[in-house]
Parts: structure tokens; C-alpha cells; sequence
């Protein structure tokens, strides 16, 4: 609860980038679009609402990160406890969890939740992590990925022993199919407009593939927003918003025109990405190895430091101490190791390896680490830029795997199911 309060007084209502500022605008009209999920949208909104400011949802992620790691590390066994106190202490110490935890993202929200999820099948409370997940999945338009893994041990609480496996299955693929649709009836009941975030990832790829290999532009769709020139001017493997933006030398690719030439840029990607499979795949190699930080030069914006400005007037009290106090540490290590990816990924590869040679005394842990593992890697093909905070999920199934291999899990016998 300390951790909570401090770190409420020093950031309170909470950091925004502009994407928190559509979010919150469109959770206060009622009028939602599926580029940012529509879920956190609303929940910003009702904090709006109900309290003036988004600090509501700020506290919830909050309480909700402490509160499902100090259940991760409860254990009856007294050695094994004061072990699961020192991961608590690293969790809520290190700034890597901390730094982005204070943060309005989605990115955010979706880790909060799938902790608890995480926190929910240790103690045994199958339903409930399952609505943890489906709305980890709703939160970010990626988190079915993170949320697949854990579906597993989801089926196998849920389960009766006399169960037999052909069965099982059957329960394992309706839960993946509920998890699959749980954005698209949210977006459905809350009547969102469809904004195709994921025309961005076609252009970036597009725009990788047509700088290595310019011959192949002519007769792009692109070519009504901009030249070959301008695109290899505006093109960074660091992220696709210098294509969206513009420059004062290259015009914008317009978001807003991607969703009615969807089609297109999809046969398109098709057919450029089948004629070069090199420069594709160099192109997505140059952008995952940057958002994993495996390059020389800063990390690229390891977090926001401050609320964008804003109709609203919120504003951080960045003149506290307090505040000061806690950015300071953070910037101190923002080109640490706590803020490259690498290093986390290869801590989830380790303790998932791990995790599966003990795979039938702890499973939670083994599919806890693959989830934050295969969250991690599916950015390979799927990042439209280097931000750290893509990684979010994996820095805290890190910890949180780590803490129910050393702490132990519950015996399937101990309590029943709810």
C-alpha cells in the first residue's frame, strides 16, 4: 500500500501521452474508435467522469500490480517466503516496473491484468482469471499472444480428473475462441468505429521493403501520399509515426485513409514482402533488435516523463520533491540494462527453459515465463516501432515467474475451484 501512495503522490492522475489523451477524450464523449481498444477508453472516461481526472484507473493498475505480486510470493514455507519478499522488494523497487507503472498506457493496463490473471490461478480461482484475461486482451490489440499460454492452466483447473484429454481439448479451444472474440464484441457493444490500427504495420513493412529496393515502388498505393524520395527521407526502422507525421521535407502518409484502402495494402504487402523476403525480414530484424535495446546509443523512450499537453489542464506536480526524487532514479538508469529488452527476454528464456524441465511441480510458472516470452518475441513481426514499453508484459512475467519458482505453487488438491 506504501508503494501505491508514493508513487500516487508523485505522479498522481497519472502520465499521459497523446494516445492516453484520445483515449480519455473518447471514454468522456462516449465515442469510441478501435485504433486505441475502446475498454480502457471507456474505463479513462468513467474515471473522468466519476472524479474529475483519470487517477482512478492510475490507483487501479496500481493496486492491482502490488496486490497480485504479493500474493505471487506468499508461500507456507518460511525459507521460501523471505526468498518471495526479496522478489517483492525488487519488483516494487526497480524502476523498470515502476517508471511505466505510473503510466495511462494500454500496455500498462493489459500487464496489470494479466498479472492478476497470473495471481488468480495460483489461488485457484480458474473463472476469474479467465475474466482477467479476456480483458487483457481487450485492453491491447496484441495480448491474445500473451494471454494463449496461460488459457492452458486456465482448462486444467477448470477441468474435473475424470476428464479425459479429447475433452480437454474441447474446453482448451472454446476458451481460445472466447479470448479471440472478447475485442471484437467489446468493440461491437460499445459501437466503435473501425479505425484499422493495423494499416500502420502495412505501411511501415511497405516502406522498409521500398527504401532498400526503390525500383519497386512505382505503382504503390503510397504513391498518392508521398514520393520515393520523401519516403526514404521520413522512413526510421525506430518507428512508423516519422511516416504518419511527416516532415518539413516529406509529406504524411495520412492514417485516417488506411482503413479504405485496406485491401489493397494488404495484396500489396503480400506481393512485395513474396518478392523480397530479405529485405522484409532485415527490415523487421533492424526494428526488434532496437526495441530490444541490442544496439549501441540510448534506449529509445524507455517511458514517458509527462502529461502531454492537454484541454483539461492536468498537470504532474513535477515541482515536489518526491517526483523529482523518483525521476532522477529512473533517468538515471534508462540506459541500464533494466531498460534493455535483451536482457530481459533472455532472463525469460532461461527461467522458461527452466520451468519446463519442472513443468509438472510448477506449471503456472512455465506458462507464466512463455507467455511473457512469446509477448516478447511476437514483436518480431509485429512492432511498429522501438518503444519500451511494448515490452512491458515481459519485464513482469519475469518477475512474476520467477517468484512462483521460488515460492512453490499450490497443490491442484489443496482448495477447489471457483
Amino acid at each position: 500500500m506504501l508503494w501505491v501512495v508514493v508513487l500516487y503522490a508523485a505522479f498522481q492522475p497519472g502520465l499521459m501521452s497523446v494516445d492516453t489523451i484520445d483515449q480519455y477524450a473518447q471514454g468522456l464523449r462516449g465515442v469510441f474508435d478501435d485504433v486505441h481498444p475502446p475498454l480502457g477508453s471507456l474505463l479513462l472516461g468513467l474515471s473522468g467522469r466519476l472524479v474529475g481526472s483519470p487517477w482512478l484507473i492510475l490507483v487501479g493498475q496500481l493496486l492491482l500490480l502490488a496486490g497480485s505480486m504479493a500474493l505471487l510470493v506468499r508461500s507456507p514455507d518460511g525459507r521460501m517466503r523471505r526468498r518471495g519478499l526479496f522478489i517483492l522488494g525488487a519488483f516494487l523497487v526497480v524502476p523498470t516496473v515502476w517508471a511505466l507503472a505510473v503510466i495511462l498506457w494500454k500496455d500498462v493496463m493489459a500487464a496489470a491484468v494479466l498479472l492478476g490473471a497470473v495471481a488468480a490461478l495460483k489461488c485457484r480461482r480458474p473463472l476469474l482469471a479467465l475474466v482477467l484475461l479476456m480483458a487483457g486482451t481487450a485492453f491491447r490489440h496484441n495480448a491474445l499472444v500473451a494471454a494463449l499460454p496461460l488459457a492452458i492452466p486456465v482448462m486444467a483447473q477448470l477441468s474435473r480428473p475424470r476428464w479425459r484429454w479429447p475433452l480437454r481439448a474441447l474446453v482448451l479451444a472454446v476458451l481460445v475462441a472466447g479470448l479471440a472474440l472478447t475485442p471484437s464484441l467489446i468493440n461491437r457493444a460499445l459501437g466503435a468505429s473501425k479505425g484499422w490500427a493495423a494499416g500502420q504495420l502495412f505501411v511501415f513493412d511497405l516502406a522498409g521493403i521500398y527504401v532498400a529496393h526503390p525500383e519497386l515502388f512505382p505503382g504503390s498505393t503510397l504513391e498518392q501520399d508521398i514520393s520515393a524520395p520523401e519516403l526514404a527521407r521520413s522512413y526510421s526502422p525506430f518507428h512508423v509515426g516519422s511516416l504518419l507525421l511527416g516532415s518539413p521535407d516529406a509529406r504524411p502518409v495520412l492514417l485516417e485513409s488506411l482503413p479504405g484502402r485496406r485491401d489493397v495494402l494488404v495484396r500489396e504487402w503480400t506481393r512485395v514482402v513474396r518478392a523480397q523476403p530479405v529485405a522484409y525480414a532485415h527490415h523487421r530484424w533492424e526494428t526488434f533488435r532496437r526495441l530490444i535495446g541490442a544496439f549501441e546509443g540510448p534506449v529509445f523512450f524507455p517511458f514517458q516523463v509527462r502529461i502531454q499537453p492537454n484541454p483539461w489542464g492536468f498537470q504532474l506536480p513535477d515541482q515536489g520533491m518526491l517526483h523529482q526524487w523518483l525521476r532522477s532514479g529512473a533517468d538515471l538508469v534508462k540506459n541500464s540494462l533494466l531498460f534493455r529488452g535483451w536482457a530481459w527476454l533472455g532472463a525469460l528464456t532461461v527461467l522458461t527453459l527452466l520451468s519446463l524441465f519442472d513443468v509438472r511441480r510448477r506449471p503456472l510458472a512455465f506458462f507464466t515465463a512463455l507467455s511473457g516470452l512469446g509477448y516478447g518475441l511476437s514483436y518480431l513481426v509485429i512492432s511498429i516501432g522501438c518503444d519500451f514499453r511494448f515490452l512491458y508484459w515481459s519485464v513482469i512475467a519475469t518477475f512474476a515467474a520467477l517468484a512462483l519458482r521460488v515460492t512453490g505453487e499450490a497443490p491442484a488438491s489443496q482448495t477447489p475451484s471457483k
